[in-house]
């Protein structure tokens, strides 16, 4: 089959039929689609952490369980036609109305089709007191977080916040590498230096619900230089003791001019834990776990809570299931059996090495405790050792199933696990939180953790891998730029922030209209031939990025920005560019941008060598310039959300340019965006449709 276009909207299905939902009332940020024939199927995999399938470039958002559907080929055609196929061209809040067909002759072409996936990424931007859910419908701002920069009133407030993804108070940052702590003979090398930096670090540290703080600050010679934690109890380990021991300086004080120092005499310390001999830790993630440290008596204690009608499970020392992790299994009767898992695989059955102390049932979970030594019994086997190299941070890997024997898992996740010395247990018996040297702007990384709040219908969860990555100039300006979305430490807003049921609002506002659902669906109809080998050129697709390479944040311009220009009637234009390479020759082009902020994105072509490509070195390629609805009364003219007419070369007999080869040459593109209010997660995303020489008819002139 050859799709030679598409059309799509979102609609309510009601009696008496489709009805189109407003791009005000549900944005569509973007969405991402795939055909597959009869010789290929779709593999659910998972997505998250760094247990996602290798075929799955990890993005910031995904199916609610974790897993993602992939187009695998089965082998089993015989025909050099594909069996699958990707669609996605002007993708977003463009896609209504926005053309997503080709030049003639020009397809994608599918071997006997048979079913399509679609993942949705959907903003509810509905005000259920103020705006229709159907047209008429002007748009009318509801609740928006405090860091959403869209206007609140005015002419200008014709859009939401919320489509821009603000990153909220829901949101926890996890920077790796910036502190961490350390158990041994030697102090840091680097610590923290204020009581207020202290316990920053201890809370960034430390993270999750299950820890209780109590601080304190003062020159305790017992207690390690700089900042430090214990576990109050070897019973309790959530409970948490952090110090500041600050240096104590010294002057004669005989006059108000003299310079303090540091007193050598004095500031010794102590080490950092490592006399003590009871280590607690704690962590609730899928799973309840804590671990007690004996070292006097060589014996760990591990307790873990899970639901108590399905099958779940901790894998210690490891962040994959490809480690091969010691892992325990309770399944839903209450047995527990040991485990090396394979990649992707329940691994090997291994004999018993825990004794169980107890197992109870209460509220519908059910609590394991289980003894057993510190040394594993052998290599397959996890050895408890606090003392060792990073043995204070225990990575662990758990999961959750859905049946009451272990099978395919529903839920997994990443965690980690802090042992902490145990307060008394030994001479200075507390971690150190040591901390690192800040990495450069645009190389820190991490993860951004969703934070539930106790609101019933508050029902997001997970994670999603901070992955932008800012590229130097020329390929980009964004890092030269400073711009928030190069850095997870100054991310504002964006994709990565927008997870499935994410709230977008701050923890302490509540989720409106929770008996107010909305329902609708969205709506695909393809335009198709039969497939010609002597006619039809097949394309393929491949996307080019001068930002993060997707996305960016538009500042709110001022006189002196770099990037900034004001026109003359007072509006703020903001500009990027970017010089990359490509390959084929160019049938189609979708620049992806986002409403009300596009403007304009221009592509150019160099000749080979050219170290900066663009509109005084260059040829123009394509320039597409949105156009905005105006009326809110009418489908698809929402004001001030757009289409975008796309580029497309073909025959000359159609009026159009030849296909143009970028074989050799260098691309370059300018893309410029409304810049009188500040924007986060806007896109310079160019969705291409090429072909090679080789792919095309011996009869056929695409000229």
């Amino acid at each position: 089959m050859a799709v030679v276009g598409f059309e799509i909207d979102q609609v309510r299905q009601t009696p008496a039929g489709d009805v189109s939902v407003p791009m005000t009332v549900t944005y569509n940020h973007h969405f991402e689609s795939t055909m597959i024939g009869k010789h290929a199927t779709f593999d659910q995999v998972s997505h998250m952490g760094a247990d996602h399938d290798p075929r799955f470039k990890q993005m910031g958002h995904g199916m609610p369980d974790g897993s993602v559907w992939l187009a695998r080929d089965l082998g089993t055609s015989g025909r050099s036609i594909p069996v699958k196929q990707e669609f996605g061209g002007a993708n977003g809040g463009e896609s209504r109305k926005s053309f997503h067909g080709y030049a003639p002759g020009y397809v994608q072409v599918i071997d006997s089709p048979t079913q399509f996936q679609i993942t949705p990424m959907q903003i509810d931007t509905w005000h259920r007191d103020k705006m229709n859910l159907s047209y008429p419908s002007p748009f009318v701002p509801g609740p928006v977080p405090r860091s959403s920069l869209a206007p609140r009133t005015g002419p200008d407030a014709i859009y939401s916040g919320l489509l821009e993804c603000p990153v909220t108070t829901r949101i926890q940052k996890n920077i790796k590498g910036l502190y961490f702590l350390h158990v041994g003979k030697d102090a840091c090398g680097l610590e923290p230096t204020t009581a207020d930096e202290c316990y920053s670090a201890v809370r960034a540290t430390l993270k999750g619900p299950s820890y209780n703080f109590t601080f304190a600050s003062g020159t305790d010679p017992g207690k390690p230089l700089g900042c430090s934690v214990a576990s109050e109890s070897f019973k309790e380990p959530g409970s948490v003791q952090v110090y500041f021991r600050q240096k104590v300086m010294s002057g004669d004080g005989a006059r108000r001019t003299t310079k303090l120092k540091i007193d050598p005499a004095v500031n010794v310390s102590v080490s950092c834990g490592a006399a003590a001999v009871r280590f607690a830790g704690r962590s609730e993630a899928l799973v309840k776990l804590s671990v007690q440290l004996d070292i006097e008596n060589k014996q760990a204690e591990i307790a873990i809570t899970g639901p108590g009608n399905v099958w779940f499970g901790v894998g210690f020392g490891a962040t994959a299931m490809g480690d091969g992790p010691w892992t325990i299994v309770v399944d839903g009767h209450g047995g527990i059996t040991e485990r090396k898992l394979g990649m992707h695989s329940p691994g090997t059955l291994l004999n018993a090495s825990v004794t169980v102390k107890s197992s109870v049932m209460k509220g519908g979970l059910r609590s394991v405790v289980l003894m057993r030594g510190l040394r594993g019994l052998g290599p397959d086997y996890f050895t408890f050792d606090p003392l060792k190299s990073g043995g204070a941070e225990l990575n662990f890997i758990s999961a959750v199933g859905s049946s009451v024997e272990l099978s395919y898992h529903k839920e997994h996740i990443v965690s980690s696990l802090s042992f902490l010395p145990v307060a008394g247990s030994g001479s200075g018996a507390a971690a150190c939180v040591c901390k690192t040297t800040p990495k450069p702007f645009g190389e820190a990384e991490g993860t951004l953790e969703y934070v539930p709040t106790k609101q019933p219908e508050d029902t997001g969860s997970g994670s999603s891998l901070f992955n932008n990555k800012c590229p130097p100039r020329p390929r980009g300006d964004l890092l030269a730029m400073k711009n928030p979305t190069c850095d997870i430490r100054t991310y504002s807003g964006g994709q990565i922030a927008c997870h499935h049921m994410f709230s977008l609002l701050d923890a302490d506002q509540e989720i409106p209209w929770p008996d107010q659902p909305l329902e609708y669906s969205l709506k695909f109809r393809f335009w198709v031939q039969e497939y010609n080998a002597s006619y039809h050129v097949p394309l393929q697709r491949t996307t080019w990025g001068i930002a993060s390479p997707v996305e960016y944040d538009v500042p709110k311009c001022s006189e002196g920005m770099v990037g900034c220009s004001r026109h003359s009637d007072g509006s703020w234009v903001h500009t990027i560019t970017g010089t990359f390479t490509g390959s084929g020759r160019l049938s189609a082009a979708h620049f992806h941008c986002h409403a009300p902020t596009c403007l304009s994105i221009v592509m150019y072509r160099c000749p080979k060598g050219t170290k900066v490509c663009d509109g005084t070195t260059g040829q123009l390629l394509c320039k597409e310039e949105p156009i905005f609805g105006n009326d809110a009364s009418k489908p698809f003219q929402d004001p001030g959300y757009i289409l975008q007419p796309p580029c497309l070369w073909g025959s000359s007999t159609f009026g159009l340019e030849p296909p143009p080869s970028v074989d050799g040459y260098v691309l370059g593109s300018v893309k410029t965006s409304n810049a009188t209010y500040g924007h986060h997660g806007e896109m310079a995303w160019q969705q291409m449709y090429f072909f090679r020489d080789e792919d095309v008819p011996g009869d056929f002139n695409y000229i």
